[in-house]
């Protein structure tokens, strides 16, 4: 630790209210709130839409049985999981570009822009080839009935391929908000959305003379639209940011050995950890299956709405990442310590608006799932109750490590608190909770989110010792 991140550490120690007040201040001015919704408004816009494609294949596919919502719930849990990689690279990219360009290194910052599309690439094909491989078997743990299981080999596949041109799309989305341009990847995202509505219409449904393919015509359409994300984010890339962006004469810079092992140092870290976590979210639709179709179906119809919440979530920490990043480039730790305190303010007032947001839209939510039959949603309801009381400390969580620990690139904690909320306390509950005592399915969901009250306690403790107070700076900067 260098001696001015000690010297945080130690005001911390001596006297907290010093910083806490700094940063109450901070969070108030108007030059801070501009700068933040400047970068957070895009970042959150565009992590809503990708998750609202979820919602959307959902709604859709609830009409055609609560069977089909269960296997593309079940699915998407595992497309999660190679997305999870992806963002793990890509988020460790970033915070090499976020502190190069806020020390200065306008060249190299741009350079590791190609640096992350290129690893997010490669990465993401190395995934959909694995769960490709492993369709069979990961069908197979959906249900006991081989019908659901045909049906989710039907979606499993096509749509474990969205996730090539969605690293496309995103790594290029994360280089440019890196660099304080976060709106240029907002258009190609609504474009995105929107042409996975209309295709899920059209191959779903079987509209416009194209066949009615159920829940593979979802997969199809987020293939599809993510790849005509994945285009116009480009177009505008190299339009109104680096029109040499996708010049072959900058690949050498692109694979430059210095950006590559400090973008891998950072980002595969991230990348395991997220793998590490996602396979236990994975691990909660295996158990839950064992209490049958209709439970895993409530999993399915709120998955969606919990995946709109964390994308806001990401968005927030995003714009932590970013903005603290830069601080930590400029060698400003007590700024970067200030800019921290202000950042967790604001999430907790986003995550109590969040809340009270899903409170209120219960019966919306619930009318555009009628498909799905009574007695899932009468427990769904419930299970919205419990999602909008923990989504608080979810969102502190996810700011203090995605946001503050991982911009100074401390990424091994994150596995640790991973590993120790997730399978020490909150799978054993979860598998107690349906296998042993065979608890209501609201229940088993407050089982799951036990991982956010033990991850909470963990990241607090570490993100107060200030080991991510540190600086990365290019070897050779020209």
């Amino acid at each position: 630790m260098t001696p001015a991140a000690a010297a945080v550490r130690e005001e911390w120690r001596e006297d907290r209210r010093v910083l806490l007040r700094d940063g109450l201040s901070r969070a108030r001015s108007w030059s801070f709130v501009r700068a933040f919704l400047w970068i957070a408004l895009p970042i959150t816009a565009q992590a809503l839409m990708a998750a609202s494609r979820t919602v959307v294949d959902v709604f859709m596919t609830s009409s055609l049985g609560f069977e089909e919502v269960a296997v593309v719930g079940y699915g998407s849990r595992i497309v999660f999981i190679l997305i999870l990689l992806v963002l793990g690279i890509c988020n460790g990219a970033g915070v090499i570009v976020a502190q190069f360009y806020g020390g200065g290194a306008q060249t190299r910052a741009r350079d590791a822009i190609g640096t992350t599309v290129l690893l997010s690439v490669a990465i993401s094909t190395l995934g959909f080839g694995l769960v490709f491989a492993l369709s069979g078997p990961l069908a197979g743990r959906s249900s006991d009935d081989p019908a659901i299981q045909a049906l989710t080999l039907d979606y499993l596949i096509p749509a474990s391929a969205m996730v090539l041109p969605y690293a496309a799309a995103f790594g290029l989305a994360v280089g440019l908000r890196s660099v304080g341009r976060p709106g240029l990847a907002t258009a190609a995202a609504i474009v995105g959305l929107l042409a996975n509505v209309f295709l899920n219409w059209v191959l779903i449904f079987g509209n416009l003379g194209a066949p009615a393919l159920g829940v593979s015509g979802a997969a199809y359409a987020s293939v599809l639209s993510f790849g005509i994300e994945a285009l116009i984010v480009a177009i505008c890339a190299a339009a109104f940011y680096d029109r040499g962006l996708f010049s072959l004469a900058r690949v050498p810079g692109y694979l430059n050995a210095d950006t590559v092992r400090k973008v891998l140092k950072v980002g595969l870290p991230i990348a395991a950890g997220s793998v590490i976590w996602a396979v236990g979210i994975f691990m909660y639709s295996v158990i839950t299956a064992q209490a049958g179709p209709k439970a895993l179906a409530v999993l399915a119809l709120v998955t969606p709405i919990e995946s709109m919440a964390i994308a806001v979530m990401i968005g927030l920490s995003s714009t932590a990442n970013v903005i603290v990043g830069q601080a930590l480039g400029r060698g400003d730790f007590r700024g970067a310590a200030v800019d921290a305190v202000s950042l967790v303010l604001w999430t907790v007032i986003a995550a109590l608006v969040m809340g009270a947001a899903l409170w209120c839209a219960k019966p919306v939510l619930l009318w555009l799932y009628a498909g799905a039959g009574a007695s899932v949603l009468s427990v769904t309801d419930t299970v919205f109750n419990v999602l909008a009381c923990v989504l608080v400390i979810r969102a502190i969580n996810v700011t203090l490590v995605v946001g503050i620990l991982r911009a100074g690139a401390d990424t091994v904690s994150p596995i640790i608190m991973d590993v120790g909320a997730q399978w020490l306390v909150a799978i054993p509950l979860t598998a107690a909770a349906v296998l042993w005592l065979g608890l209501p399915f609201p229940w088993v969901f407050l089982a799951i989110n036990a991982e956010e009250m033990a991850r909470l306690g963990m990241a607090l403790w570490r993100v107060t010792r200030f080991p991510w107070l540190r600086r990365i700076r290019p070897e050779h900067t020209p």
